[in-house]
């Protein structure tokens, strides 16, 4: 036989089952086999799958399993039983698949030279009713644009959907499907198979893939998750190809969608070309998201996270950082072509006590649409953690060791048991404590001030954090100090410290 199929089952909908066998049967191609295996699913579903496959007449089995051992397992036990065939294939038991599905596949691949090791097409999206959800040319458009990438982007996004056909040589070479990465298992095997050749999409619908099913993927598991293992395999599989940055830039975002384009743009074409960018969001519902989507380089890796605030984002794009630096970016900010060049430059030269590096930024004031130039905000130089503590100041760009960042356990996300706004600043003031830091004399970060800007907004919360923070840091740091807070114009602008003991 050409071609092998399988079909693993796990607790499903009758009726799903009944028509996705039914659309097996229904193929216009016919040398095919197909081998069912029942991962541990309920005796409802069980029955299913044996009344359902009596309307077969291509050679098919049933391997009954009583144990569930989850979708990787259970593939690789189903081409186990395919060896023969050298194309292979696999369906989900909700889904349906148009007569000429194999067809079409098996004919693009037989056409396609032997360095073409899976092709695949567009699906269309159907509801639990069975409901195309999908048949509009707004849909046709974001979908034909998301699947035709290089195979070099299967890194940062799972391209490449439900409709599928791919080599058994290369399947091999690839070590089949594998169980560490369960709910990411099919983008952790399109990554360890396109290491051994290429891909061909076919832009032609040939199946119906199923949304908010009750048994579905898409419906048990939440988005995040899926995405956050999505993008830990991908960092696994990095690994294994030696893609191991220089630097990591961690990009975070909350409602950007008007600057975040301009953001990511600006790291994407730095003159220094080793790092990775984490675009980590935060939850935002104004379709920032999709813009960091569609981006197509493969050293992005996107991060969409349900909205906890962006202390938690930044700790949560921490762990996908695979640099030797972190550079750290807003999602309304930019950054000047040469910052990476410039900055890990710098950073080579210092000892390994010098855990951050940081330059000047330059101010740009955003009225209507238009981007009004401001002043560049220098950098200082510190004596030690004291002085940290008494200017109030955050500086920007900022690179850090990662080891130093890991060292004291990331962004601190509370105070006092409320969320932090001046997570920055907790982070100079921990990193003051262990590791001395090396300032560059030039503007290499361009933030933008604009009417959501937290620090215009949260004035007085911004005054009362600090108030805490410097108590609290002083306290931690031995008590030797008296602080005094000196305002300008309703707003906290230095701490001047008095040695306790002293009148």
């Amino acid at each position: 036989m050409k071609v092998g199929v399988v079909l693993p089952v796990f607790n499903q909908e009758p009726q799903y089952i009944f028509e996705c066998i039914q659309s097996l049967q229904n193929q216009t191609f016919r040398q095919f086999k197909l081998a069912i295996v029942i991962d541990g699913a309920n005796v409802e579903t069980v029955n299913a799958v044996y009344e359902a496959s009596q309307v077969l007449t291509i050679p098919f089995q049933i391997i009954n399993r009583t144990e569930n051992q989850g979708i990787a397992y259970t593939l690789n036990e189903g081409f186990s039983y395919l060896t023969d065939c050298p194309y292979l294939t696999w369906v989900s038991s909700d889904n349906r698949h148009y007569p000429e599905f194999l067809q079409a596949l098996v004919k693009t691949m037989d056409s396609t030279p032997k360095e073409i090791v899976l092709v695949y097409s567009l699906y269309h999206r159907i509801n639990e009713k069975g409901i195309n959800v999908s048949n509009s040319e707004e849909m046709h458009q974001f979908m034909t644009s998301l699947m035709r990438r290089p195979k070099e982007q299967i890194y940062s996004v799972c391209f490449l959907g439900a409709s599928f056909l791919f080599r058994r040589q290369a399947f091999e070479k690839a070590g089949g499907y594998r169980n560490k990465f369960p709910i990411a298992q099919d983008h952790d095997f399109w990554m360890r198979i396109l290491q051994h050749g290429d891909i061909y999409f076919l832009e032609k619908y040939l199946m119906e893939y199923r949304v908010n099913g009750k048994y579905s993927l898409t419906t048990l598991t939440p988005s995040e998750d899926l995405i956050l293992e999505s993008m830990r395999s991908s960092i696994d599989n990095r690994k294994t190809i030696q893609d191991i940055p220089r630097v990591s830039v961690l990009l975070t975002s909350y409602n950007q969608c008007k600057y975040i384009d301009h953001a990511i743009e600006s790291v994407l074409n730095q003159t220094f070309t080793n790092f990775h960018l984490i675009a980590v969001d935060d939850g935002s519902t104004d379709g920032t998201q999709e813009i960091i989507y569609q981006k197509k380089d493969s050293r992005l890796i996107g991060l969409f996270l349900n909205h906890r605030g962006k202390a938690h984002a930044l700790n949560a794009g921490l762990e996908f950082c695979l640099g030797e630096y972190v550079l750290e970016l807003d999602g309304d900010d930019w950054l000047d072509p040469q910052t990476l060049e410039i900055m890990v430059r710098e950073m080579d030269k210092q000892p390994p006590n010098v855990g951050l590096t940081y330059a000047n930024r330059k101010l740009w004031n955003q009225v209507g649409e238009k981007l009004i130039e401001g002043p560049i905000i220098p950098g200082l130089n510190y004596g030690d953690k004291y002085d940290v503590l008494s200017n109030l100041q955050t500086h920007c760009p900022r690179l850090y060791r990662k080891s130093a960042l890991k060292s004291i356990g990331g962004w601190k996300r509370f105070i006092d048991g409320q969320p932090a706004i001046l997570d920055d600043f907790l982070m100079f003031l921990d990193l003051a404590e262990k590791y001395d830091f090396h300032w560059i004399n030039g503007a290499l970060y361009h933030q933008r001030r604009h009417e959501k800007n937290i620090t215009l907004i949260q004035q007085e919360e911004i005054s009362s954090e600090i108030q805490k923070i410097v108590h609290a840091k002083i306290k931690e740091w031995g008590n030797e100090y008296i602080p005094e807070f000196i305002f300008n114009e309703g707003s906290l602008v230095k701490v001047d410290l008095r040695p306790r003991g002293l009148s």
